[in-house]
């Protein structure tokens, strides 16, 4: 078990910390880099229910200290379980750092 423990603090990575109060979710996407970069940071989110459809997406310049834990935009919504949202999270340098990991609310309902 430590060894696992280790090997996640030595690994570049993507977490989501969430949030749930009744149907009100709060997303908050976290990065930890193993080096410094300065990255782009994209984050796509899709959502669809008996409402209808809605995509957002956000591009943003970042400046990541390796192993400084980053906290990114918190997106906040009403999720009902017949709602589907995904949320996509890409941070990239163009070169070594390439990191992508998905949110979706039918993981957590």
């Amino acid at each position: 078990m430590n060894t696992l423990l280790l090997l996640a603090a030595l690994s570049s990575q993507i977490t989501f910390d969430t949030t749930r109060v009744g149907d009100m979710y709060t997303i908050t996407p976290q990065v930890l880099l193993t080096e410094n970069c300065l990255c782009q940071v994209q984050i796509l989110a899709t959502r669809q229910g008996e409402g209808g459809q809605s995509r957002t997406q956000q591009r943003k310049t970042i400046q990541f200290i390796a192993n400084q834990p980053t906290s990114l935009m918190r997106l906040s919504m009403n999720i009902e379980a017949q709602d589907n949202v995904d949320i996509v999270v890409t941070v990239t340098d163009g070169q070594s750092v390439n990191l992508s990991q998905r949110w979706t609310s039918q993981q957590t309902l």
